[in-house]
């Protein structure tokens, strides 16, 4: 059975392979945000997150709280949140093809990051046993 936080962060990857797919550059952008949040999601459950006081629903509040080494990435996901929220709400937002491919980098790298952090045990294993391709 997966945990929580495990299927959060397939889920991330989900979404930030359909936004790969995607040609449109706005929703390019929207589900590699969404995918930004599935893996801050993943942090904010994992077990090695610290665990704070407050009531904050941010999820890039919560990540610094549950992670502060991702300070960096928090602020940087935060300057778009507006952005993604415009266009969840059908207002228009110019997202050219450039900064869709920009921001769907750097969420992948971000996403490498939280894996790094919580990654799974049982499959870090296999991996060192050469038991996955």
């Amino acid at each position: 059975m997966a945990s929580r936080t495990s299927l959060a962060l397939a889920r991330a990857d989900r979404l930030l392979m359909q936004a790969a797919g995607e040609p449109q550059p706005a929703e390019r952008f929207r589900l590699a945000y969404l995918a930004a949040l599935r893996g801050a999601g993943a942090v904010v459950d994992s077990p090695v997150a610290a665990r704070g006081r407050g009531r904050s629903r941010n999820a890039w509040v919560l990540l610094v709280r549950a992670a502060p080494e991702f300070t960096m990435w928090a602020d940087y996901f935060a300057e778009f949140s507006d952005t993604r929220a415009a266009l969840e709400a059908g207002i228009s937002r110019t997202v050219t093809a450039r900064h869709a491919d920009e921001f769907f980098a750097r969420v992948g790298a971000f996403l490498h990051d939280v894996e790094d952090l919580i990654g799974d045990p049982a499959r870090m294993r296999a991996d060192d046993a050469g038991l996955t391709a």
